[in-house]
């Protein structure tokens, strides 16, 4: 055993909680075993937050420090006003000028001091008070031994925004965290919402936005608002999740497949952990960079898995000013409440100036002009818009990813999802050691059913919720107000659990980000709310390969032994990098290419007989070594049609654009759309204009993706496996063209942490992960590119859950006393 540093010194303070209070951690212990996973191992939940505040500093200082700017409201201040940043979780490209003001709104309004004051369930417990005091103890810790100037990052070393950490910082962090599908997506939208008379969003005459629905749905449905629809980029939030039970699984036992999607280049990263105390708790999984709880992991008989839903979780307001700052309510004047903010902002010189801004709130929330991307909002009397994110009102979820550490088995979940109600925008995918799984859209929205979110609809509604399906409610009715709805015993105006999607199944449940409807193939889920989501409608072709997925392997038609997952196969489906898309069209375009020797291309006639056998022997995957599997992205990306978002995650595909040639019927959602349809002219441009393409390039039609879609780290290119998400792969990697070389350089979004959990009759879990983006970020940490190379060659590695097992694979041990 290779024991590391052992620290000891005082440490069990905090300003802002009284540390004789929560217990006496005799001695925190971090325990890393391979590829740098802590194992923090407390006598008390405080203990826990400490060792991991000091961990993740140590690996990732420069990234929190900057999530912790952010939520402070100083990107401005250390990083200039007009920089924009992509948002945390979402994706969003946001101004750090408007974020700023977005955040300082929440600070003005004391809306997170009121929420950590707040008593549990919808403030935070005991235990969750004392993790998160903890944390901030340990992180400062860190910082106040290593100091600024000494920092191993040279990201941030020798920073002024690297600043020392109060427990507020982090409550705000959460409360992000919570609002990132919600008023997160619109931080810019909100924090730039100033009344204008300028032009309408999108050329749209302003009075039809606000006072005819016939009119509105009908450009709406033009090509134009179908091309400016097309354009809505809704934030950037996806994810896989298979659980296997036991029925479909070859020891009986459940099996877990978790492979969530999160950015690569913003702070709300996944960090790796294990947390225990002994006799009390005990799970290991992922977290939130900079939160001290496992989101996705495992108990010792249990294992769980999250996916973003496809329910709006913001519901906007449509408002009938009667000035700038003043709307009708039930007939009566209401002025909204003004928000005097000033922000301080580097200046090019090097100086620091303040910049003021007024923002406005109603009683449905705060102003917008841009929604989650979609400029479609305007404030310009007599209309405007406010927009209510239900998500911004309860710390739940933080008391909930304690608890789900006791968790045992999925009935016990199902009752915590039910009784905490407090995820704000996932479904949940679990399985558990006696081989039962759960699919459940248990989570916290707007509780308006159809009838209801019909008759409260304003004119915008009228029009966006048949089309969208994203309810707009009449801001000049009380009675359409959420507080004053129907809720739950726990908060007002939310759909209750009961009312919500689930199943229980032995066989497998699984969702890659459409909604419930088909989380098992041969038992749909029907009869639910739209704003949860659509029914008997196309699926993304991600879910499509996802369910053909676990149907080959059940009919043991997928080349693998047997037909029943267990854990090896589990981890080799998951990296088979199989290409939907090109299972269903490779031949068709390969025979009709065949007949083509000349194509008629934007340029004139194209030789395109090259192109032909390449196309035919590629093997329709994505894996690195697969000649034509870059051919084929470029032209199958052409001929995939227009979407138009209709969900958080989901969209619809517009019929008449696409090259498919066979519609989409509810009685073969599996296979439908589907076919090729050569005879549509796109095909044969897009067959020509590619092949021009790479001689253009000077690129061989067989380029393999090894030479051209990788991440740069240190100066190394690891070539990446995997491809784009619109394109039907499983394994998904959403990098942007560079169209000056034609490479695919440094993803935004894709893999991330991605487990299998089995279970056997040890006891201890069998826990194997890869972090695409490793665990830390410091490129001079030996934890910056070990695993990127590894998710190259497709390795896993077990992670210890056993006591003797850890203690037998430590590395480094450092004891905080």
């Amino acid at each position: 055993m290779l024991l590391g540093s052992l620290v000891l010194a005082a440490c069990h303070g905090s300003a802002d909680v009284d540390s004789s209070a929560l217990g006496e951690s005799s001695g925190v212990e971090i325990r890393r075993t391979a590829h740098g996973v802590p194992h923090i191992r407390a006598n008390d939940f405080y203990g826990l937050g400490l060792g991991y505040g000091y961990a993740v500093a140590e690996d990732n200082i420069c990234r929190l420090a900057d999530f912790y700017v952010t939520v402070r409201g100083e990107r401005s201040r250390f990083f200039g006003p007009e920089e924009s940043f992509l948002f945390p979780g979402n994706l969003m490209e946001t101004k750090n000028l408007d974020s700023d003001f977005f955040f300082k709104l929440y600070q003005a309004q004391g809306t997170v001091e009121a929420l950590m004051n707040a008593p549990p369930p919808n403030g935070p417990n005991a235990e969750a008070r004392a993790l998160l005091a903890g944390h901030v103890a340990g992180y400062n810790r860190y910082l106040s031994e290593t100091g600024v100037d000494q920092l191993p990052d040279p990201t941030c070393r020798g920073a002024e925004w690297v600043q020392p950490i109060s427990e507020i910082d982090v409550y705000r962090m959460a409360h992000a965290l919570g609002m990132f599908a919600g008023a997160a997506a619109s931080a810019g939208g909100i924090g730039a919402a100033v009344p204008t008379l300028g032009d309408p969003p999108l050329g749209l005459p302003g009075s039809v936005i606000g006072s005819d629905a016939e009119e509105l749905g009908r450009w709406l449905r033009s090509p134009e608002g179908l091309r400016a629809l097309g354009e809505w980029q809704p934030p950037q939030m996806a994810s896989n999740a298979i659980a296997v039970g036991r029925e479909a699984s070859a020891s009986g036992s459940g099996l877990l497949l978790g492979n969530p999607h999160q950015g690569w280049k913003d702070a709300a990263l996944f960090y790796q952990v294990d947390l225990e105390v002994p006799g009390r708790y005990k799970v290991s999984g992922a977290s939130f960079l900079g939160l001290p709880f496992v989101v996705i992991g495992s108990t010792a008989s249990m294992a769980w898995s999250h996916t973003t839903s496809s329910a709006f979780r913001f519901v906007p307001y449509q408002l009938t000013l009667v000035d700038a700052t003043a709307y009708l309510v039930d007939g009566q004047p209401e002025a909204m409440k003004a928000w005097p903010l000033t922000v301080d902002a580097l200046q090019e010189n090097g100086s620091v100036v303040t910049v003021d801004r007024t923002l406005h709130t109603t009683r449905y929330g705060p102003m917008v002009t841009n929604i989650a991307g979609l400029n479609l909002f305007v404030w310009a009397p007599p209309l405007g818009f406010a927009l209510k994110d239900v998500n911004a009102e309860h710390f739940r979820f933080l008391n909930h990813f304690i608890e789900i550490g006791r968790v045992g088995n999925v009935r016990d979940l199902k009752r915590l999802l039910d009784n905490m109600h407090g995820i704000p925008w996932a479904n949940t995918v679990a399985a558990d050691a006696d081989g039962e799984t759960l699919y459940a859209d248990i989570t916290v929205i707007a509780n308006l059913p159809d009838q209801r979110a019909i008759q409260c609809s304003s004119v915008s509604g009228a029009a966006l919720f048949p089309v969208l399906g994203l309810p707009v409610l009449d801001g000049t009715r009380s009675d359409c107000d959420l507080d004053a709805m129907p809720g739950t015993d726990l908060q007002a105006g939310v759909m209750p659990p009961e009312e919500m999607p689930f199943q229980f199944r032995n066989d497998y449940v699984m969702n890659s980000n459409d909604s419930y409807w088909l989380s098992n193939l041969n038992a749909p889920l029907e009869g639910f709310p739209r704003i949860l989501g659509e029914e008997n409608t196309e699926r993304r072709l991600r879910t499509r390969m996802g369910l053909t997925l676990i149907e080959d392997r059940l009919a043991g038609r997928d080349g693998l032994p047997g037909d029943r997952f267990d854990h090896e196969n589990l981890k080799q489906i998951m990296f088979n990098s199989r290409h939907f898309l090109g299972e269903m069209w490779r031949d068709g375009l390969a025979a009709y290419c065949s007949s083509l020797p000349f194509a008629l291309g934007s340029s004139g006639p194209t030789d395109v007989s090259e192109a032909c056998p390449v196309l035919a022997n590629w093997d329709a995957t994505n894996n690195l070594d697969s000649p034509g599997a870059l051919l084929f992205r470029r032209i199958s990306e052409q001929l995939l049609g227009q979407t138009v978002p209709n969900g958080t995650t989901t969209q619809m595909r517009l019929p008449g654009t696409s090259a498919f040639l066979r519609p989409f019927r509810r009685d073969d959602p599996l296979g439908t759309p589907g076919g090729l349809n050569v005879l549509r002219p796109e095909v044969q441009l897009a067959l020509a204009d590619v092949v021009d393409e790479f001689a253009e390039l000077g690129m061989p039609l067989d380029v393999p993706l090894r030479k051209v879609q990788y991440v740069e780290r240190n100066g190394e290119r690891i070539p990446l496996h995997g491809g784009p998400d619109r394109s039907g792969l499983f394994s998904i990697i959403n990098v942007d063209r560079d169209p000056e070389t034609g490479h695919y350089v440094n993803p935004r979004h894709g893999n991330t942490f991605t487990q299998v959990v089995s279970f056997g009759a040890s006891g201890c879990p069998r826990i194997s992960t890869n972090m695409t983006y490793g665990q830390s970020q410091n490129p001079q940490s030996p934890w910056f590119v070990d695993q990127t190379r590894m998710y190259r060659d497709k390795q896993w590695f077990d992670v210890p859950f056993c006591r003797s097992d850890i203690e037998r694979q430590t590395r480094s041990l450092t004891v905080l006393r």
